[in-house]
């Protein structure tokens, strides 16, 4: 990172903590603000037995109006709302799950996490890999007698699952636009459009669903959402995955507050949720999902070689169908052997696995043709 880059960080680092300051100050000085109302934004976590990883956000709760029916305007003043947020810091919160309690606070963003093990391990149902969490607001710092509760959904994979899957999401499950000039598409689809008319590329649900049943119904893979997205649009991406009938799993979006990470070595989001994801589960293989609009077929790759025998295969969705990528090309044949695999569509990558022996392709194909499992998406207009 060059010595401006580092200097223009710190310095809009320390800007972003004196407005953050003089804001809290006022509101504690002058009353204004502390009677809003306050939310508590979950995020799914995952765990083992005896292991826990959760993270959540306290803010001021802020009115979205999510309709099929909304305006250009409409949609540009819910971004507003949404990443002009509110946060608030030094929170209390206490979390419950079984006989286990913690309490918490909430860092300079609002943000909490808990990264903890479990001793004595959860007792967990075989049947039902998903457990719920009681996450409880206790005090502000203007209110100290808060009860507000909320649960979230913990990840809990079978111990007899082989096969985990991490997939990106944009340009990989959504049709983001990332590898557009300044990615002007990838903005102006956030900003400016409803999950309504947001587009899923075709088929895709019913792969992930055949995937993570496996081969002959092997059980249940475990599976994961990652994305560079920022978190403030976290209801906009369940809302989305939801619509269109996406699988469930945790989604692991990025913080893109300050303070950023200003070293070298520090990992990037996708490689440290990555990373996280193998040492939860050091007993699984899994299968990486990604696009070559940007770094993951490289990101990838790193994490194959730092990993070796973990990553069972490396998927890459080909976005640049105008602009072949002769470096992708080169790179893959040079350094990355034959674990990366491009392709175009997800019927193509069903037949790729199914041929590997990770899906079933009659399922997948039940799926395809079936509508059961799909949800009905509402009317709105051209």
């Amino acid at each position: 990172m060059s010595w401006l880059k580092t200097t223009l960080i710190k310095l809009f680092r320390r800007l972003d903590h004196f407005i953050d300051d003089l804001r809290f100050a006022l509101v504690k000085v002058s009353g204004v603000g502390q009677n809003q109302p306050i939310k508590i934004a979950t995020y799914r976590g995952f765990g083992r037995a005896d292991y826990l990883f959760l993270q959540g956000r306290v803010l001021v709760k802020k009115r979205l109006r999510n309709s099929p029916m909304n305006t250009v305007l409409q949609n540009l003043i819910n971004s507003y709302h949404r990443f002009e947020s509110d946060e608030i810091p030094n929170a209390v919160l206490r979390v419950d799950i079984e006989n286990h309690q913690f309490e918490l606070i909430t860092d300079r963003e609002g943000y909490f996490t808990l990264d903890t093990t479990l001793d004595p391990p959860l007792v967990l149902p075989d049947e039902e890999p998903w457990q719920n969490v009681k996450i409880t607001l206790l005090q502000t710092p203007w209110t100290n007698d808060l009860e507000i509760e909320t649960t979230t959904s913990i990840l809990f994979p079978p111990q007899d699952a082989r096969l985990g899957i991490i997939t990106d999401l944009d340009d990989t499950v959504i049709e983001t636009g990332v590898a557009s000039p300044l990615k002007w598409r990838a903005f102006y689809n956030t900003l400016f459009k409803s999950i309504h008319r947001r587009k899923v590329f075709d088929e895709v649900a019913a792969f992930l669903r055949a995937l993570r049943r496996g081969m002959h119904d092997q059980g249940y893979s475990p599976l994961f959402y990652l994305s560079n997205s920022p978190r403030n649009i976290y209801d906009l991406v369940m809302s989305y995955l939801k619509l269109h009938s996406m699988p469930k799993a945790p989604v692991l979006l990025r913080d893109i507050g300050f303070p950023y990470k200003i070293s070298q070595k520090d990992q990037s989001h996708k490689m440290e949720s990555i990373i996280r994801i193998l040492e939860t589960y050091p007993e699984k293989q899994f299968i990486l999902i990604g696009d070559n609009a940007e770094k993951d077929p490289y990101l990838y790759h790193e994490i194959d070689q730092k990993y070796a025998g973990r990553i069972a295969a490396i998927f890459i969705r080909d976005v640049q169908k105008n602009r072949p990528l002769r470096r992708l090309e080169k790179f893959v044949e040079k350094e990355a052997n034959h674990k990366i695999v491009t392709f175009n569509s997800y019927r193509q990558l069903a037949q790729i696995c199914a041929d590997q022996q990770f899906l079933d392709w009659d399922y997948f194909q039940e799926l395809c043709n079936s509508q059961k499992w799909k949800l009905n998406l509402p009317l709105f207009p051209k």
